[in-house]
């Protein structure tokens, strides 16, 4: 029953997983509800399964720091419920938000309490082969198809031209690839993963993964590859010595200036994208105004910049307690106009924003600082920082590991694990100070899945450690060489 109970928690996180990000991402509610009560029976399943592994004496066993991650999440979830019913908030935008988080938590925390090491590297493999086929089948809608259908429904036609792969947005297309190339990047970089076959396909997955952001076009993509070109650089050869991991910094940056290279000479139209966004490839020749003055102003004049102006003057209205989750849509056209006009005296504000609706932000970052305020933002910063520093933790034990190792094999292979969700961390913290990825739930239980297995991945090998620790050099030697 106790290991029943687990493959009933792997295969709902599956489904939900591995699965929902391939119904537009499960954005749709029609969408969004039936994979939400996988993660529900999940949930269901896991703390049955607590239940009888704390009836038998095993309770549940964890690191300190992984504890106090889960211990840390509730004060901000339990403060998101008291948000949600307070006055003035529409229930329904602000329940989605609300199960938006939990979903989020409850994935992470179902994957590091109650599954097993097979059930686990099952889903990491899932997951791995799921973005991978999403990464084929984007490529292929829009290089056969031009894109001009998201599976089976019809395009939005302003992505006309860029690839959208199963999400109806190309840049949430573009945010699942980024996903794909941190767990290629991590599979590729664990130096205790010797299988060629595994390289190979990781390293093929890779450049699948950048190819479909430069189909996507995805400004926002593109800049966060650059970010986790640079995460691997500083991080991604922890397992070296220190005099080995500047050997391969350098090799590394040859070949994605290589890459670089390569992207701008076969891909123009990609380039143009970012020369020319707002208007900057004009800036400077203003006679009124200084270059960044200038630049300043046309960043203004943007879709984005008109959301950011309209949600951080929505902020100011309630900067501790926020305008409410879910509620940035709803108060849109309040705070859509810049303040600078005068009702009274005819002043017309200097952007009215009569002529688009903002139903996210397109910054994940400001949305929850908007609609949770102060208060909110310090509540979930609070579980992030240790997270991040949990995740920094186990990047250093495994250099320390290897240390101790003299050299020779060690690790068992699952410092993958760790990287990955460190890069995807990083991914999606950077890409979302332009876009909202995270109001995707298919991306969102992704990521939760990665993060799940990072922080589950330090348990063993801390324990490993540990054990190491009280050999003398000579026994540890002897036993890595057996």
């Amino acid at each position: 029953m106790y290991n029943l109970l687990g493959w009933i928690v792997s295969l709902a996180l599956g489904l939900a997983v591995l699965v929902g990000p391939w119904f537009f991402g499960a954005w749709e509610m029609w969408w969004f509800w039936p994979f939400f009560c996988f993660i529900g029976l999940a949930t269901l399943a896991g703390g049955v399964r607590l239940a009888i592994a704390g009836f038998k004496g095993n309770g549940l066993s964890a690191a300190a720091d992984t504890v106090l991650i889960l211990a840390l999440t509730v004060p901000f979830l339990f403060y998101a419920v008291i948000r949600c019913l307070s006055d003035g908030v529409v229930w329904m935008e602000a329940e989605r938000m609300l199960l938006l988080h939990l979903s989020g938590v409850l994935v992470a925390g179902l994957t590091v309490f109650t599954l097993g090491q097979g059930q686990k590297t099952v889903l990491f493999w899932g997951l791995f082969g799921s973005l991978a086929l999403m990464g084929l089948y984007g490529i292929l809608n829009h290089m056969l198809f031009d894109s001009h259908h998201v599976l089976w429904m019809p395009r939005y036609e302003q992505y006309a031209g860029r690839a959208t792969g199963p999400y109806f947005c190309p840049d949430h297309f573009a945010g699942a690839m980024e996903l794909l190339f941190g767990m290629s990047a991590a599979l590729l970089l664990d130096r205790s993963r010797r299988g060629a076959i595994v390289r190979c396909f990781a390293g093929a997955a890779a450049l699948l993964a950048v190819w479909g952001v430069l189909l996507s076009q995805s400004r926002g993509a593109g800049l966060t590859l650059v970010v986790l070109a640079g995460c691997i650089l500083v991080w991604g050869f922890a397992q070296w010595p220190r005099a080995v991991r500047w050997y391969w910094r350098m090799i590394s940056l040859s070949l994605l200036l290589l890459l670089a290279i390569l992207v701008v000479t076969t891909h123009p139209d990609y380039i143009t994208r970012f020369k020319t966004y707002g208007g900057l490839h004009t800036a400077g020749q203003h006679e009124e105004r200084t270059l960044v003055e200038d630049v300043v102003y046309k960043l203004q004049r943007t879709a984005r910049g008109r959301m950011f102006g309209g949600a951080w003057r929505a902020w100011k209205t309630a900067p501790w307690l926020g305008i409410g989750p879910g509620m940035h849509q709803h108060l849109w056209p309040q705070f859509a106009a810049t303040d600078d006009g005068n009702r009274e005296q005819g002043v017309w504000p200097t952007l009215t924003n009569h002529d688009f609706h903002s139903y996210e932000v397109h910054n994940d970052w400001l949305q929850l600082l908007e609609e949770f305020g102060v208060v909110g933002m310090v509540l979930f910063l609070l579980p992030m920082g240790a997270l991040i520093r949990a995740l920094w933790l186990r990047m250093r034990s495994e250099r320390l590991d290897w240390q101790r190792s003299y050299g020779l094999d060690a690790g068992d292979g699952r410092y993958a694990w760790v990287l990955c969700a460190w890069l995807a961390l990083a991914a999606m913290g950077f890409h979302s100070l332009g876009d909202f990825n995270l109001q995707m739930p298919g991306t969102v239980w992704m990521l939760a899945l990665l993060l799940g297995l990072g922080v589950a991945a330090g348990e063993k090998q801390k324990a490993e450690m540990g054990k190491a620790g009280s050999r003398s050099p000579r026994e540890r030697f002897a036993g890595v060489a057996k």
